[in-house]
C-alpha cells in the first residue's frame, strides 16, 4: 500500500505551476548543500509513474516471489529502489540528487544480483554497478562544476540563472567540461551507446525487477536528468548534436540487436534501449513538439513495457522458458495475460487510439522539424518496434499448437499474476481517450515550459486529420508487418553482417580483465607483505615530494638558536640521544626504552609550553605503549637473528631520514616564526565559560564545540578494538602473573587509587585539566596492574561485564547526549545544561560515554593480547 499512498499524496500536493511545491532544510549550509525537494510538473510525471507502477509491481511480485524464501528481502530492496528514485526526481539540490542517484545504483545492484547463487546474476550485477557507478563519478564532477558556474547547488537557482544570465553561464570556462561530464553520467544511467550493454545484462534479475527497472525507474533517471538540465545546456551545439547523434544511433543499433534475440526478455530489454535512444534524440531536438513527444513516450513506454514484462514473466512461470522458438498455443492457458499483452503490444506498435500511437505521431512531427534523415531513422526504428510487438504476442500465444504440452501450468487462478499487467495495459487506452484534456492542462504545458522555458504550448490532440505523420505511421505499420513476415531471413542476414563485429559486453569484460591484470602486477610490485618495504616506499615518496620544493629556515635562524634556554637545549640533546639509541642499539629492551624516552621527553615539552591536557594524554599513552610492549617483547625476535640490510640500503635509509627530519624541522621553525593567528583561540577563550560552562578550554572544545569529532574518535577506538580482537583465534586462560608478593599487594592498592583518581579527573575535567579520555587511560593502567598481579580472568570476573559491552554503553551514552539536544530543537550534540536545578549538563553525559568507550575498547585489547600470547 505504501506506493499507492505516495501516488495519492503526489496528486494531492501537486500544483500545476512552474515553481511547484518546494520544501527545504539546511544540511551543510556552509557548502550550500540543502535537503531541498520540489514537486513540479516534470517531477510529478516521474513520481506518478514510479509510485503507481511501483504499486502494481509490488502486487505482482507478491505472487511471483511467493515461493522464494528471500521474498521479504526482495520487497525491501524493491521499496528502497523506489524510494531512491523518488528522492532523485524530487531533489532540488544537485548534491542531494547525486546522493539518490548513487542509491539507485546500489539498490539496483542488489536487485539485479538477487539470485546471487547464479554466477551470471553476480557478473551482470557487477557490470551494471561498474558502468553506472563510473558514470556517477563523472556526473558528480560535472554537477560540482555546474554549481561553481552558477554559484549555487540549488537546481531552481541554477536554472533561473541560466535563463536570465545566459551569457555568463554558457561562456564560463567550466561550461563545456560540466556539460560533457553530465552527459557521461546520463548516458551510462540510461544505457546509451557505448554503455548500452549493461541494461540487457540486467535481465538476470527476477522479472518484477525488470518490469520496474525498464518502465519507470533507473533507466529513466538519465532521461530525467537531461530534461531537468535542458534549460542550462540546450543552447549549446555540443548538447544538440551529441544527443541527436548518440540517441539516434543507440535507438537504431538496439532495434537491430533486438530483432536478433530469441529470449522474450532480451527482446524487450533491447527495445527499451531503443526507446531510451529515441527519448534522448527528442530531448536533443528540444522543440515544443519534441518535448511533448518525449513526455508522451515516457508515459506510453512505462505502461506497455511494464505490462509486457509481467506477461513474459507469466509465460516463464507457466512454461519454464522464454525462448520464442519453442513457445506456442498459450492463448487458451494464459487468457488474461494474452489480453493484457495484446493491448500493450498494440500500444508498442503505435496503433490508434492508444498512447503509443500518440507519442509516435508527435515524434514524427518533431523529426520533420529537424531533417529528413531523422524522420527516416524514426520510421525504420518504429517499424522494428512493430515487428517486435507482433512477435512477442503472436509467437507464444497465437501460433497453433504443434502438440499438447503437459508441462504448461495454469497460473492465472491467482489474480496477482494478471491484474497488474491488465491495469497498466488499459492505461494505454484510458490516458489518450479520457485523460488527454487533464494531461494537457495540468502536466504537459507546465512540464514543457520547465524543460525549454518557452511560454507557448499547443495542446496535444489525438487526431490531426490525414497528414504526413499519419501517412508515415501507416508506412511504419506496413514495414513492421513486412519485417515480421520475413524475420528469419532478416535475422540471418543481420547475423552475417554483425557477427564479425565485437560484442560490447565482451569488450567490457576484456577491459576489466586488463585492468585487473594491471592491478595484480602493481600489487605484486608494491604489496610485498613486508612492513619495511611499505615504510620505505612511503618515506621515499615523502622525501621526494619534500625535495621538489625544499624548505629552508630563513631570517634570524641563528639568533633564535642562540636564544634557547639551557633546559631546552638539554631536552633536545636527550631527544637526539634517545633517537640514536633506538637506531644503533642491539638490545630489544634498550631500543624500547629509547623509544619510550622520546615519548616521555615530548611530554615534558608539552608541559613546559603550557599544554597540560596534551601532556597528560601523551604520558598515559606512552605508559600504555610500554605495557603493550612488555606483553609482546617475549614474542619479538632478537636483533641478532634479524638479517641486516646492506650498507647501501642503510645509507639510503639515513638519507631519507635526514631529508624528512631537516624538512620538518625547517617547517616548524618557519611556522613558529610567523605571528600566531589568534581569532580561533580568542573565540574559544571568550566562549568557553558562557557557551560551554567550563573553564578548561581544551575539555570544553572536546565535549562541546567539537564534540562530533570526539565522538568519532571514540567510535574509531571501539572499531579498532573490535578489529584487533577479531584477529585472535582463542581465549587462553593461562595466568601471566608477576611472582612478587610486594607487587601483588601494592598493585591492588594502587589500582583502586587509580580508579578513584580516574573518576576524579573525569568529573573535574570541565574546569581543570582532566576529562573522560585522560581518566579512562588512568583507569586502564590501574586495571593493567591487576592483570599482571593476578590474571586477565581475575579482571574479567571483577568487572562483571565484557569490556566491549562497556564500550558499547559508552558509545550509546555519547549518542544519547547528542540526541537530547536534538530532541529539544538544537543541533545534534549541542550542550544542554540544567544549572538552575543541578550543575549538570549533557557534556558530562557525553564525557562519561567517552570514558566508558575508551576503557572498554583499550581494556578488551589488553586482555585479549595477554590471554592469546600466554
Amino acid at each position: 500500500m505504501f506506493p499507492a499512498l505516495l501516488f495519492a499524496a503526489s496528486i494531492f500536493y501537486y500544483r500545476p505551476s512552474p515553481t511547484g511545491l518546494r520544501w527545504s532544510a539546511s544540511w551543510v549550509p556552509s557548502l550550500d548543500i540543502n535537503l531541498s525537494l520540489q514537486l513540479d510538473a516534470l517531477s510529478f510525471v516521474f513520481v506518478g509513474l514510479i509510485s503507481s507502477i511501483g504499486f502494481f509491481i509490488q502486487l505482482y511480485a507478491l505472487a511471483y516471489m511467493k515461493d522464494k524464501a528471500e521474498r521479504f528481502s526482495f520487497h525491501l530492496y524493491l521499496t528502497l529502489f523506489m524510494l531512491s528514485m523518488l528522492g532523485l526526481v524530487l531533489s532540488d539540490n544537485i548534491i542531494l540528487l547525486f546522493v539518490f542517484w548513487e542509491l539507485t545504483t546500489i539498490t539496483s545492484y542488489l536487485l539485479i544480483g538477487f539470485n546471487h547463487e547464479n554466477e551470471k546474476s553476480r557478473k551482470n550485477a557487477l557490470q551494471s554497478l561498474v558502468v553506472t557507478g563510473a558514470g556517477g563519478l563523472a556526473l558528480l564532477a560535472g554537477l560540482i562544476l555546474l554549481g561553481q558556474i552558477a554559484g549555487s547547488y540549488e537546481i531552481s537557482t541554477i536554472i533561473d540563472q541560466a535563463v536570465h544570465a545566459k551569457d555568463s553561464v554558457t561562456q564560463h570556462p567550466y561550461f563545456a567540461p560540466s556539460l560533457v561530464l553530465v552527459l557521461l553520467g546520463a548516458f551510462t544511467k540510461s544505457a546509451q551507446f557505448p554503455f548500452h550493454f549493461w541494461l540487457p545484462g540486467a535481465m538476470a534479475a527476477p522479472t518484477p525487477v525488470s518490469a520496474f527497472l525498464h518502465s519507470a525507474t533507473m533507466v529513466k533517471a538519465g532521461i530525467y536528468l537531461l530534461a531537468r538540465l535542458s534549460p542550462v545546456y540546450a543552447g549549446s551545439d555540443i548538447w544538440f548534436y551529441t544527443l541527436i547523434a548518440i540517441g539516434g544511433f543507440t535507438a537504431l543499433w538496439s532495434a537491430v540487436i533486438a530483432l536478433m534475440q530469441k529470449d522474450l526478455k532480451l527482446m524487450l530489454a533491447f527495445s527499451t534501449n531503443t526507446i531510451l535512444g529515441i527519448l534522448t534524440l527528442l530531448l536533443g531536438i528540444g522543440t515544443e513538439t519534441a518535448l511533448a513527444a518525449a513526455i508522451l513516450f515516457i508515459l506510453a513506454h512505462a505502461f506497455y513495457k511494464a505490462a509486457l514484462f509481467m506477461v513474459v514473466g507469466n509465460i516463464d512461470k507457466a512454461t519454464g522458458t522464454r525462448d520464442i522458438r519453442v513457445l506456442y498455443g498459450l492463448k487458451a492457458v494464459l487468457i488474461f495475460s494474452f489480453a493484457s499483452g495484446l493491448i500493450a503490444a498494440l500500444s508498442k506498435a503505435g496503433i490508434p487510439p492508444l498512447l503509443g500511437f500518440l507519442s509516435k505521431e508527435y515524434a514524427y512531427k518533431a523529426g520533420l522539424e529537424v531533417h529528413g534523415i531523422v524522420m527516416f531513422a524514426l520510421v525504420m526504428i518504429n517499424a522494428v518496434m512493430v515487428a517486435l510487438a507482433i512477435a512477442v504476442i503472436s509467437q507464444p500465444f497465437l501460433r497453433e499448437k504443434i502438440e499438447d504440452n503437459p508441462t504448461v501450468k495454469s497460473i492465472e487462478a491467482e489474480i496477482g499474476y494478471w491484474i497488474p499487467p491488465m491495469v497498466l495495459a488499459c492505461c494505454s487506452v484510458i490516458v489518450p481517450t479520457l485523460g488527454l484534456g487533464w494531461l494537457n492542462e495540468y502536466v504537459l504545458s507546465t512540464a514543457i515550459f520547465e524543460i525549454n522555458q518557452v511560454e507557448q504550448f499547443s495542446p496535444v490532440k489525438l487526431w490531426h486529420g490525414i497528414n504526413l505523420p499519419l501517412i508515415m505511421s501507416a508506412v511504419t505499420l506496413a514495414l513492421g508487418i513486412l519485417i515480421f513476415k520475413y524475420m528469419s531471413s532478416v535475422t540471418q542476414a543481420l547475423n552475417k553482417v554483425l557477427n564479425p563485429l565485437p560484442v560490447a559486453s565482451e569488450v567490457f569484460e576484456k577491459c576489466m580483465a586488463v585492468m585487473l591484470s594491471v592491478a595484480t602486477w602493481q600489487t605484486e610490485r608494491l604489496q610485498q607483505r613486508k612492513l619495511s618495504v611499505y615504510a620505505l616506499l612511503f618515506f621515499s615518496v615523502l622525501a621526494a615530494i619534500l625535495l621538489l620544493s625544499p624548505i629552508w629556515p630563513t631570517g634570524d635562524f641563528l639568533e633564535r638558536i642562540l636564544s634557547l634556554k639551557l633546559y631546552e637545549i638539554a631536552i633536545a640533546l636527550l631527544l637526539i640521544a634517545a633517537a640514536l639509541l633506538c637506531v644503533f642499539s642491539t638490545s630489544r629492551l634498550l631500543s624500547i626504552a629509547g623509544l619510550g624516552a622520546i615519548g616521555f621527553l615530548m611530554t615534558l615539552v608539552f608541559m613546559i609550553y603550557s599544554a597540560p591536557d596534551v601532556a597528560k594524554t601523551l604520558l598515559l599513552v606512552e605508559t600504555l605503549m610500554v605495557v603493550f610492549v612488555a606483553l609482546l617483547i617475549r614474542h619479538l625476535p632478537h636483533f641478532s637473528t634479524v638479517a641486516k640490510h646492506s650498507i647501501t640500503r642503510r645509507g639510503f635509509h639515513a638519507l631519507i631520514a635526514t631529508v624528512i627530519g631537516f624538512s620538518v624541522t625547517a617547517l616548524l621553525i618557519t611556522i613558529t616564526k610567523a605571528p600566531l593567528d589568534s581569532p580561533l583561540a580568542d573565540f574559544f577563550a571568550q566562549n568557553s565559560v558562557p557557551g560551554g560552562h567550563g573553564r578548561n578550554i581544551v575539555n570544553v572544545i572536546l565535549v562541546d564545540f567539537r564534540a562530533f569529532d570526539t565522538m568519532g574518535e571514540a567510535i574509531v577506538v571501539v572499531i579498532a578494538a573490535i578489529a584487533a580482537i577479531s584477529l585472535f583465534q582463542s581465549h587462553s586462560q593461562q595466568q601471566n602473573r608477576i611472582q612478587s608478593l610486594i607487587f601483588s599487594t601494592t598493585a591492588h592498592i594502587v589500582a583502586v587509587l587509580m580508579m578513584v583518581f580516574s573518576l576524579y579527573l573525569l568529573l573535574r575535567g570541565h574546569n581543570s585539566p582532566g576529562g573522560g579520555f585522560i581518566g579512562a587511560l588512568i583507569a586502564v593502567i590501574g586495571l593493567t596492574l591487576l592483570i599482571f598481579a593476578e590474571s586477565p580472568q581475575y579482571v574479567r570476573e571483577r568487572l562483571g561485564y565484557r569490556p566491549m559491552n562497556i564500550a558499547m554503553v559508552g558509545v550509546f551514552l555519547s549518542l544519547l547526549a547528542g540526541g537530547i539536544g536534538f530532541v529539544m530543537g538544537q543541533p545534534f550534540l549541542t550542550g544542554i545544561w540544567w544549572k538552575e536545578i543541578l550543575p549538570l549538563g549533557t557534556p558530562l553525559i557525553f564525557d562519561v560515554g567517552i570514558y566508558l568507550a575508551v576503557i572498554g575498547g583499550v581494556l578488551e585489547v589488553l586482555l585479549r593480547v595477554n590471554e592469546e600470547l600466554d
